[in-house]
């Protein structure tokens, strides 16, 4: 394990060398609140003279953070791009506005996510919301950004979910569109599992850049505690997932750690020399690489990075053919 101490004696090496650290292009997606809150907020007191783009619903909601951030480095730029990120059409055009205004994007950060329900949500694109929001906005983002990645002489890419965690899929079935096949459990492991393939998949043909996946552990968040069921519920629904957002809740609250120590931890990850370009790498909430292979050896072996890769592209092409 890598102690807290050592991640906050790296953090302040790197804040104090500014060959490294100065006018650095960020961007942030689900960095409004929770662990991405406490990201951007580290990030911001190390970086001189950074720019942030930010992606998030409300504008007008940012505004207290923002001035937190302001706050805490007064050369910091802060560009909000108002998105609904569940959309790929969305997460299109606020990537065309990066590249309008960028030559390159240094750092990438995705944090944005759900709690899935046993009942798939759609978006009006008709993806389900929590594997538009762990999955599939993150990769159109990423890719989107690679011309801009390439850019960079030390590209960092973070996905923050499960990294390490990664179990059997539905391979016939990868997006759960079967409604009989979906469940929260199985669409957690689908999201996990098919974003490390995609990571590893983006990894062979970009060896400048450095993949992440990163399970952040147990976090003292509000996830749970905003979870709430659909109108579709039940009684018996409604109150088991009120039963289940107040446990969770007081289970992270009495044993996880703070949105700024995970945050403290992921900044280590992405200016840290512990991991570099070359490979995807995954990583445990002891921001120590995970080595076992566990499935993952059955589907690489069985050509399913290429495979996820595939299936992804064509849900981007299906997805903006419905939305528009």
């Amino acid at each position: 394990m890598v102690k807290f101490s050592a991640i906050t004696e790296a953090n302040s090496r790197f804040a104090s060398d500014s060959s490294q650290n100065g006018g650095l292009v960020c961007v942030f997606a689900g960095a409004t609140s929770n662990t991405g809150a406490g990201t951007i907020e580290r990030m911001a007191v190390m970086l001189k003279s950074p720019t942030f783009y930010v992606l998030g619903r409300s504008e007008a909601r940012f505004k207290s953070q923002r001035a937190k951030l302001d706050s805490l480095n007064s050369d910091l730029k802060i560009v909000f791009i108002e998105v609904d990120i569940t959309l790929i059409s969305d997460v299109d055009a606020a990537s065309k506005q990066i590249a309008a205004a960028e030559k390159k994007v240094d750092y990438l950060y995705m944090s944005q996510g759900c709690i899935p329900l046993n009942l798939p949500q759609y978006t009006k694109e008709g993806l389900d919301m929590c594997f538009a929001l762990s999955y599939y906005s993150r990769i159109r983002l990423l890719s989107n950004l690679l011309p801009l990645l390439r850019q960079s002489t030390r590209p960092r890419v973070l996905s923050l979910l499960n990294g390490g965690k990664e179990q059997a899929i539905r391979t016939e079935d990868l997006g759960l569109e079967n409604a009989q096949n979906f469940s929260s459990r199985a669409a957690i492991n689908h999201t996990t599992t098919m974003m490390t393939l995609a990571l590893e998949y983006l990894s062979e043909n970009d060896k400048t850049i450095t993949f992440m996946h990163v399970f952040p552990g147990l976090v003292a968040t509000d996830n749970f505690a905003r979870l709430t069921a659909p109108k579709t519920f039940g009684i018996l629904g409604k109150v088991l997932v009120a039963f289940i957002s107040r446990f969770v809740s007081t289970v992270q609250w009495l044993f996880g750690i703070s949105p700024a120590d995970c945050g403290a931890r992921q900044a280590f990850l992405l200016t840290g020399d512990d991991y570099g370009p070359g490979k995807m790498w995954r990583i445990d909430e002891k921001s120590e690489p995970v080595t076992t292979a566990g499935i993952l050896g059955e589907y690489r072996e069985g050509g399913w990075r290429e495979k996820v890769w595939e299936y992804t592209v064509g849900v981007f092409e299906k997805a903006l053919a419905t939305g528009s």
